[in-house]
């Protein structure tokens, strides 16, 4: 809030009090005696084309401001916060490259002043007369211009947004697409389209349309550099118009939304399973092994009563009496498994730090959904089970039966799961029954929740954090850059193409400032790893539970078995 009132104050006072202010600091300091003839037309252009600026700019603010109000209110969301937003939001008409012009005007103004050269005082004057006159233009002209957008919106003009495709798999092309429909842009102005979109797509959506936008469709289209699993909702779209110089900008609608849903892909799964005692059960992952028959079947003598229709005639003859065919006792029959996806973080930073450590939770989903397949393809009943955000945007834990054809069903899930810290382990194994087998998929930073679980057996697939995060962490410049190739043409070559505000110092210093967040962000979270991961691990091993270490690659996932769980948790409470 303090924000926005601040922001109010420096557009106002800056714009129109700054340049007097200057001056007369300046005449205090400085010998104007030969500038002093100069004084008269200062007052005639400031006369003419400051006071006219500021009073225009006075007016469409109040106009869209109270507009604006009115339906705030109507929606019961007007407070003091939300009325100096919208205050802040239409008196910010100045752009970067116009307070660069206002901002030179008022250098030379002091340089003239100290250097006693009353012809260069004139590069200031025309500096300012071209700012304040495209600025006293363009706030003119917002009122008209936002009242016809609206109006024309609400009739028969539109601007829609979508994704094509909508849905995709992890590392797929998606290509993003704004239609404008009879949508009016002013001669001399621009239609602007801007939405950053979320740092995991590496793309800023920034579109600009001259008159062509009258016609009766203009298609405008950008391809994401990036596309990551996640479900991503994007925009409301910011929609602005601004003059051909780039001085002034107005805002006239937020609007144009779109989702993209990037869905996870299946990994082949290479289980390496630990050595076994034999007093030790198969756990749930050992793979099952049929007898080394050639009919499935186990053979018995007959007795009365038992059903003559599994004869085996043949073999009855070979042998002298009558044999019975038996259906073979499997060495795994059919189980209830609740295969659990652990992306609990405790609030505070370790969870706001997770925006380093997205890829991290790509893998568990990976493995997390790809034994899923594995489980059913053997005939296991399984349960999914994570936290998610809903289509609705409220997190919750979500469970998915898995049946054979529904993969997409656990891919969508998959693509909603996020670092979360509401749900640990023990609030997402209560899904399961007595007669379950849980599965956890974890690269925990922090200790497991003491306690047991009510179900037959507790299977871990861990993935150490630090294997997690392995490789070089890239420098500043290389994250700025794009790659480590480009890190070097970085210092020789504009970021963005020749003419973009985001090469301007601000928009820079933004990007630098988010590039280096996240890179303290991972850098903190690979020191917790490294300091606690191996704690964490021997923690594990203690709890008696069967453990599998996850191994990552490109397309394959190795599970390596690491420890054999000592009993289930049923004989443990009998105990």
């Amino acid at each position: 809030m303090i924000r926005h009132a601040l922001g109010i104050v420096f557009h106002f006072v800056g714009l129109f009090v700054l340049p007097f202010v200057v001056a007369f600091v300046c005449a205090l300091f400085f010998e104007v005696s030969q500038v002093a003839d100069t004084g008269p037309f200062l007052l005639v252009i400031a006369a003419v084309l400051i006071t006219p600026s500021f009073l225009m700019l006075m007016f469409g603010v109040i106009w869209k401001t109270r507009r604006e109000l009115k339906l705030l209110r109507a929606a019961g969301r007007r407070d003091l916060r939300s009325t100096l937003a919208t205050v802040h939001r239409h008196v910010s008409v100045v752009t970067s490259r116009g307070w660069a012009v206002f901002i030179t005007g008022l250098f030379f103004i002091v340089f003239s002043l100290g250097a006693k050269w009353a012809d260069l005082s004139m590069v200031a004057v025309l500096a300012l007369m071209l700012f304040y006159g495209v600025l006293g233009l363009s706030t003119f002209l917002s009122g008209f211009i936002v009242s016809q957008f609206e109006a024309q919106v609400r009739k028969r003009a539109s601007v829609e947004r979508q994704m094509s495709p909508a849905v995709i798999l992890a590392g797929e092309v998606a290509e993003e697409r704004f239609t404008l429909r009879r949508v009016p842009v002013p001669p001399l102005y621009f239609l602007l389209i801007e939405d950053p979109l979320p740092p995991r797509l590496g793309t800023t959506s920034r579109y600009a349309v001259g008159a062509g936008a009258r016609k009766e469709e203009l298609v405008v289209a950008g391809r994401l550099r990036r596309t990551p699993r996640g479900m991503y909702r994007l925009g409301p779209a910011h929609i602005y118009f601004q003059d051909a110089l780039g001085f002034t900008r107005v805002s006239v609608a937020s609007m144009a939304t779109a989702e993209l849903k990037i869905l996870p892909r299946f990994r082949h799964l290479q289980i390496l399973e630990p050595p076994r005692s034999k007093l030790a059960r198969p756990d749930i992952l050992t793979r099952p092994h049929r007898f080394p028959t050639e009919d499935h079947f186990r053979f018995r003598d007959y007795q009365s009563g038992d059903d003559t229709r599994r004869i085996h005639w043949k073999l009855s003859v070979k042998s002298g009496q009558i044999q019975l065919r038996m259906p073979e006792t499997r060495e795994i029959s059919t189980k209830n498994v609740l295969l659990v996806l652990d992306s609990y973080l405790p609030a505070g930073r370790m969870l706001d730090d997770a925006v380093g450590v997205e890829e991290v939770l790509d893998k568990l989903v990976e493995t997390w959904i790809s034994l899923a397949k594995e489980l059913v393809e053997r005939g296991d009943r399984v349960t999914l089970v994570c936290a998610a955000r809903g289509n609705d945007g409220e997190l919750k834990v979500e469970s998915q039966a898995c049946q054979k054809g529904g993969h997409v069903l656990w891919q969508d899930l998959g693509a909603r799961a996020i670092w979360q810290g509401r749900w640990d382990i023990p609030g997402l194994l209560k899904e399961g029954g007595d007669q379950t087998h849980g599965v956890v998929v974890s690269s925990r930073f922090q200790s497991p929740p003491p306690g047991g679980f009510v179900g037959e057996s507790l299977t871990w697939i861990y993935l150490p954090p630090e294997r997690g995060l392995m490789g070089k962490e890239p420098s500043l410049l290389e994250a700025l850059a794009g790659s480590p190739t480009r890190a070097f043409l970085w210092f020789f070559r504009l970021p963005y193409p020749v003419g973009s505000d985001e090469n301007g110092f601000f928009a820079q210093l933004k990007i630098f400032r988010e590039q280096a967040g996240r890179l303290a962000a991972r850098k903190r979270l690979r020191a917790i790893a490294t300091k606690d991961g191996a704690r964490v691990y021997r923690q594990l091993l203690a709890r008696g539970d069967t453990v599998y270490r996850l191994e990552t690659g490109q397309g394959t996932h190795k599970l390596v078995g690491v420890a054999t769980g000592h009993t289930s948790y049923k004989a443990g409470k009998a105990a």
